[in-house]
């Protein structure tokens, strides 16, 4: 159903970043970091520090590869925002903002994308503030892991479900844990399983010479089985339950998803209602006092991520199989979402679009794809009323400072 819908809206194509109906006032931007090393090296792994300091800063940093990525990733951003016209053409550190987490991986990839967006010129670095915040735990916003109590416990009830027990507690995943835990020298469990994969995918591709001979016990078949295998447990691990309820009716699946995507949902929809109030209280005359100097001026801000928060976004907007697409996949290394805040000339109404660009797709891994006929209430339409993205930010809004919710357990059943 979904790659008809893809096919029949036509949005297979590059995107002008001007529409004739329409204004482009504000985009936010999110991405994953680039290629990195593996993050969990298993007990048997042959691959040590050196070989990962070799094409990079060492285990779970970015390669030199990666800040390519995000260099690109820079380049195509400004041919999209800065040579349209929408962003000034030399950097205004008050009109472009970046964001990261507290990671060496993100905090590089975002200075790489910078570099791309606003390259050297006569040998001149220009210094990009970085909004991070000291404890990466403590970033619900940016970090989908963060420390959280509720969403532990949370978790641990999800194991409980007759779909999470079908998937973990069937015969042929018992079968691989086993056959994994002989060859990594420990023991492979649901919760530490998807390590194996995502650390066979980093040696396989920075080193292909090298992958197969160091890796006896690889195969392709085994890969797939194991890829098949973390798809599953990732929706799981995301909140995406087909029957989420226990016998006291708290839907498990959709608390999880209120911390996963919540946060940052708030934070993305909050800020486009500031910017918004800015611009209506101009056409009326002057600035109300709502608007501050800061978003007045903020026309890009950008979130330098993890790929657990862009898919937390896009199970938000009701897009989590996109991952299933020609144009999807798992969020990949340097992969980047952008929502796009519009002003109808006809009626001055707000809009959005979402707009995503995957390194990863066999389709056409450069160019920038409109997800927005996709999001389930916007009817196929290119432009969708900020009212739908309301409605989202309505279902999954926690109410309280993330911090608090966080610390609220008394309605779990423990």
């Amino acid at each position: 159903m979904f790659i008809a819908l893809l096919l029949s809206v036509r949005i297979i194509s590059i995107l002008s970043i001007t529409e004739e109906d329409f204004d482009l006032v504000f985009v936010q931007a999110l991405w994953r970091h680039g290629n990195r090393a593996a993050q969990y090296p298993y007990l048997n792994d042959k691959f040590a520090e050196n070989d990962w300091n070799s094409i990079g800063s060492g285990i779970g940093q970015l390669t030199y590869k990666g800040v390519r990525q995000h260099i690109e990733l820079g380049e195509s951003i400004r041919k999209r925002y800065i040579e349209s016209g929408f962003l000034p053409e030399i950097f205004d550190e008050e009109v472009v903002v970046f964001r990261s987490t507290n990671r060496n991986r993100t905090i590089l990839s975002a200075k790489a994308n910078f570099l791309g967006m606003y390259p050297k010129k006569n040998g001149e670095e220009i210094k990009l503030p970085i909004i991070v915040l000291e404890n990466y735990g403590n970033d619900c916003i940016n970090n989908v892991m963060c420390k959280c109590p509720r969403r532990d416990i949370l978790q641990n009830l999800a194991k409980d479900l007759d779909e999470y027990k079908e998937v973990v507690e069937d015969q042929s995943t018992i079968s691989l844990f086993s056959k994994l835990s002989k060859v990594a020298g420990e023991t492979i469990h649901a919760e530490n399983f998807w390590r194996l994969p995502d650390t066979l995918r980093c040696e396989k591709q920075n080193f292909p010479d090298s992958f197969e001979q160091r890796t006896p016990w690889y195969s392709e078949e085994l890969l797939e089985e194991m890829e098949a295998l973390n798809t599953k447990i990732n929706r799981f691990t995301s909140g995406l339950y087909a029957s989420p309820e226990k016998p006291n009716r708290l839907d498990i699946g959709k608390e999880i998803r209120k911390l996963r995507c919540g946060p940052l949902i708030s934070d993305i929809f909050g800020r486009m209602l500031q910017k918004l109030d800015c611009i209506y209280s101009q056409n009326r005359a002057g600035r109300s006092s709502g608007c501050s100097e800061k978003t007045w001026k903020m026309k890009y801000y950008a979130y330098s991520s993890h790929d657990m928060t862009l898919y937390s976004l896009l199970t938000a907007m009701g897009l989590e199989d996109l991952t299933s697409m020609e144009i999807g996949s798992w969020p990949s290394y340097a992969s980047s979402l952008f929502v796009e805040l519009f002003i109808r000339k006809q009626d001055k109404n707000p809009y959005f679009r979402i707009i995503y660009r995957n390194p990863s797709s066999s389709y056409a891994p450069t160019e920038f794809f409109n997800l927005t006929p996709l999001i389930p209430k916007c009817h196929e339409s290119s432009f969708c009323h900020l009212s739908i993205l309301e409605n989202v930010f309505k279902e999954f809004n926690i109410g309280m400072p993330v911090s608090e919710f966080c610390h609220v357990t008394n309605d779990l059943e423990l």
